[in-house]
């Protein structure tokens, strides 16, 4: 790894985090949704190889299959989130391997995930990679991780009322944006969240900052795709359902158009710049 890309990794964040794992004895694995935790200033806030649970634990995810992966510790998962809207919870993925999760929310939407922990169930194979799971340890993790959850909410999406009216209406924009890019976001959702009619939200969006609420949407999906592919193994069909593009292709059409590289040139070359 180049000197500036360890330097770029060794953000403020990245320092707590290895704090927690020193304290609980615990890797930690984070989903930034929103990418909001992993960049401020344009610096890198902590190992990006936390953001995979493949990279996170090679010798346990990085040998499963990775659809069963995909769908139980990510798209299973964030259904649950969504529909439970659990502070904390147990987690048991396709191949038995147990774990703490905690979601992060800001303002009632689901912005990032920590897991924490990685064992065995108890009566499995003694062999097993993975130590046996211990009831009273992951009822401690199950108090204390909801509580940096929510810390990391308050510090890297709250305090923001202090803002001016107009640099409080931008805020509120790019945090939904950011928030719910993922999915099938409207300018009528926009429109709702800020309280205003679709006409007057559209106008209001271009006036404070310059660009359509489509623009800024696709904006940030870039920004996460960029994300996801020079910090993880995902594929591109897997990069391009991530950050809200409606197929593969149309991921690789728009960001060549965009960025000038295809996606798999992108990760290559940015990959041996940084690491």
């Amino acid at each position: 790894m180049r000197e500036e890309g360890k330097r770029g990794h060794n953000g403020a964040l990245e320092e707590i985090f290895l704090a927690w794992e020193g304290l609980t004895e615990c890797r930690l694995c984070v989903h930034d949704h929103s990418r909001r935790l992993h960049v401020q200033s344009g610096r890198s806030q902590y190992e990006p190889n936390r953001g995979s649970h493949r990279k996170t634990y090679p010798a346990v995810c990085g040998q499963c299959e990775r659809e069963l992966c995909q769908e139980y510790c990510m798209h299973r998962l964030n259904r649950r989130v969504e529909r439970r809207r659990e502070r904390a919870f147990v987690k048991r993925c396709h191949a038995g391997v147990v774990e703490v999760v905690a979601p992060i929310y800001w303002n009632g939407a689901h912005v990032g995930t920590l897991f924490a922990g990685l064992w065995r169930p108890r009566h499995s194979h003694p062999e097993a990679a993975q130590p046996p799971v211990e009831p009273e340890r992951v009822q401690r993790l199950l108090r204390v991780l909801p509580v940096l959850a929510e810390g990391l909410a308050a510090r890297y999406w709250g305090g923001r009322e202090l803002l001016t009216a107009a640099a409080s209406r931008v805020a509120a924009i790019e945090d939904f944006i950011a928030a719910h890019c993922r999915f099938g976001i409207t300018l009528a959702s926009m429109a709702g969240h800020l309280g205003l009619s679709v006409s007057r939200a559209s106008h209001l969006i271009r006036e404070l900052t310059g660009q359509t609420f489509s623009d800024l949407v696709l904006a940030k999906r870039l920004e996460l795709a960029e994300f996801y592919l020079v910090s993880s193994d995902y594929r591109m069909k897997e990069v391009a359902q991530l950050c809200g593009f409606s197929s593969q292709e149309h991921f690789g059409r728009i960001f060549r158009r965009r960025r000038g590289r295809t996606p798999a040139v992108f990760r290559k070359q940015e990959q041996q710049r940084h690491f």
